[in-house]
């Protein structure tokens, strides 16, 4: 058994390209008119396809937006002794100008592993969990 794919879309996405996905097997929900809401997508995952845990491995923008939207409830860490000088490392969080800027959310440590290579896996919940 395969994994099932769900496009998350705008309602501004032309019908060909609907078309295509429905040719190629794969389903899509609409997350907001001109762009999209996750509040909305979560909600619409869990309802049309009984998703209640997502797991987000996308950039600060995504994780940040996520994070605005007070849709995450965990963060998993994992602290490799590596360095890395260069000064235009990634962040893990990232918000967007146009966005409504909301306050900082506080995690709380909820367990903490020692890894084989001398790394950590700092795992935290928010208040809502």
């Amino acid at each position: 058994m395969g994994n099932h794919i769900v496009e998350v879309l705008t309602e501004q996405v032309s019908d060909g390209y609907l078309a295509y996905l429905k040719n190629l097997g794969i389903s899509y929900i609409f997350g907001g008119k001109d762009q999209l809401d996750f509040t909305v997508v979560v909600e619409k995952l869990k309802h049309l396809f009984s998703i209640d845990r997502l797991l987000l491995e996308g950039g600060g923008v995504l994780n940040g937006t996520f994070l605005n939207e007070g849709l995450i409830d965990e963060l998993s860490l994992i602290i490799a002794p590596i360095a890395d000088g260069s000064t235009n490392s990634l962040t893990l969080f990232e918000t967007s100008p146009h966005l409504k800027k909301h306050p900082p959310v506080n995690f709380f440590l909820k367990e903490i592993e020692k890894l084989d290579d001398g790394g950590l896996w700092l795992k935290y919940v928010t208040k809502n969990k």
